[in-house]
């Protein structure tokens, strides 16, 4: 393949921002086809980017335009589904960021791109800013030695704008935590040379503002402390709608050997400190002083100065066309994509339970261990919510929160219910995992030890807008009849509706069909999520019968 043909999606928004790239790289990558829900706009895109095709509806552009790859310049809450729709399909994909708004859809997502002759990439422009290539230029040559502590912060008031693209209204400052991470993380992880956010904790402090209907807006100052792989510390702060000068690249980085500032305002400088070059002082030196930048960067920057966000815009896209017609790895694969967008959605679940400590999945584990098919999705339907009756149990039966004490027996649980292969710190994880007050477990007073459990967790998903999630539905076989996983489903469910979540929802599989048959009694209703899912639920509702 010598040129590649792209689908630009978004044309008529931020996708159509790319044209000047396009224009630079037009030997090796064209734009065929342009699609947009702004018909009348339309036209005038399709002009300037030269596409010779039209289309107001994604899934007809994929399945007719002649394209290999598609770019998406579209809202974040679409951004996973529309990658992993062009990559069952075969096509190379590049994405803006984050690459989505579920951490089930972006395990969906990984899955996709596992399986895909196309190739994954992430449009992270930040990486490529002119002082962040210097930082990363130093740190891959060890002169700031182990970077063990960073900090970033994006500071960008974004009211107006949320009035003019409403998803921001829910998906950047409507949830509490760090809506949008990539642009403050990614730098941060590739100066670290490559590591990876293995837990976060995160407090969000909002509601100071009101939109112009008057509500609050939900997500206005949120700071996220994060642990790596490599035992380093990140900070991270996100503010979106506090009434300030903007700051978005503001960065800071300690190494055993070095250190970095960047500036904060249009009159202040950057700093850096290498003990290397220090002579002996303990004092910052300018910056910009140094043509400390890579070879193929400052060779691009030359073509790409009238680009987008200081050239980076040419990069995203001019390294990852490169990557895909030499067969190389991009430069934000699938996984390093993963690792600036999990620790973001992570840190919503954290937020949403007051600050506690929560792992982030290692995408690659979802890779190695990926499921045959999707799992079945179910709702609690909202004219429900008050029909919900109180858990009802045998009176040898104790419905309780689970403790630190019944990790053992919680574990013992697990394996006799199928559910094996954990250890007690995977357990105390789950523990720190769920809401507050909502791990519930059935003590079986006679011998005290529990014999069911489900916990309630905060998992906003793009199908689920700001939803909860019944987890873990566990119930000893020995104990069955007895109406215990009935009596912890219920005692979740109401947790949740008590939250106040309007959306509730729960993942489970085909075969868990007396998990199935509680769950429908309870008014829990199937969510028809992909093409065959009606048939699978058809299969149950016939195995129930029998």
């Amino acid at each position: 393949m010598q040129k590649l043909r792209f689908g630009v999606v978004g044309a008529c928004g931020r996708g159509g921002n790319y044209q000047p790239a396009f224009e630079i790289i037009k030997r090796k990558a064209v734009v065929e086809a342009v699609c947009d829900l702004n018909k009348e706009a339309l036209p005038e895109a399709a002009a300037r980017m030269g596409a010779s095709e039209q289309y107001t509806n994604y899934e007809q552009m994929l399945e007719r335009a002649d394209i290999d790859a598609v770019l998406i310049g579209t809202p974040q809450h679409l951004h996973s589904e529309q990658a992993r729709m062009a990559l069952e399909r075969g096509l190379h994909v590049l994405s803006e960021v984050p690459a989505g708004v579920d951490i089930e859809e972006c395990r969906a997502l990984v899955l996709a791109a596992s399986r895909s002759s196309g190739v994954y990439g992430m449009a992270e422009n930040y990486l490529y800013l002119p002082e962040n290539m210097v930082v990363w230029n130093y740190a891959q040559k060890g002169l700031f030695g182990k970077i063990y502590y960073a900090e970033a912060e994006y500071l960008h008031e974004l009211k107006e704008l949320v009035e003019k693209t409403p998803w921001r209204r829910r998906w950047q400052v409507g949830i509490p935590g760090n809506t949008y991470p990539t642009h403050s993380l990614g730098p941060l992880l590739l100066w670290m040379g490559n590591d990876r956010v293995t837990e976060v904790c995160c407090v969000a402090n909002g509601q100071h503002y009101l939109d112009p209907r008057g509500e609050p807006y939900e997500n206005v100052n949120s700071v996220t402390l994060c642990k790596t792989r490599s035992g380093g510390l990140i900070k991270l702060r996100l503010d979106l709608v506090s009434e300030r000068p903007h700051a978005l690249t503001n960065y800071l980085i300690q190494g055993t050997e070095g250190a970095y500032e960047s500036s904060r305002s249009p009159n202040e400088r950057e700093k850096l400190w290498i003990k290397a070059q220090s002579h002996g002082r303990m004092e910052w030196r300018p910056f910009r002083d140094t043509e400390y930048y890579p070879d193929w960067w400052k060779r691009g920057s030359r073509k790409a100065h009238n680009v987008g966000h200081e050239g980076s815009d040419y990069f995203s896209l001019s390294r990852f066309v490169a990557a895909v017609l030499s067969g190389k790895k991009p430069d934000v694969d699938i996984h390093f994509a993963m690792d600036m967008t999990l620790p973001g959605l992570v840190s919503q679940q954290s937020a949403a339970q007051g600050g506690r400590w929560l792992p982030v999945p290692d995408s690659r584990d979802w890779e190695r261990n990926e499921p045959s098919h999707p799992q079945l999705q179910m709702i609690y339907p909202p004219e429900k919510f008050h029909s919900l009756s109180e858990p009802t149990l045998p009176k040898e039966y104790h419905l309780r929160q689970i403790a630190e004490s019944d990790l053992d027996d919680y574990l013992v649980l697990r394996e006799k219910a199928g559910f094996g292969g954990w250890d007690r710190e995977q357990a105390q994880r789950a523990i720190s995992h769920a809401l507050p007050g909502g791990f519930f477990a059935v003590e079986y007073l006679p011998e005290r030890k529990i014999v069911a459990s489900a916990m309630a967790n905060h998992s906003p998903h793009s199908r689920h807008p700001n939803a909860g999630v019944l987890d873990w539905v566990i119930a000893d076989p020995d104990h069955a009849g007895r109406g215990l996983g009935r009596a912890v489903t219920a005692a979740v469910t109401r947790l949740l509706i008590q939250r106040g979540y309007q959306r509730i929802y729960l993942l489970t599989d085909d075969w868990r069909l007396p998990a199935l048959a509680v769950y429908l009694q309870l008014g829990w209703e199937p969510f028809i999520v992909e093409p065959g899912m009606q048939a699978r639920w058809d299969a149950v509702r016939e195995q129930l019968k029998r």
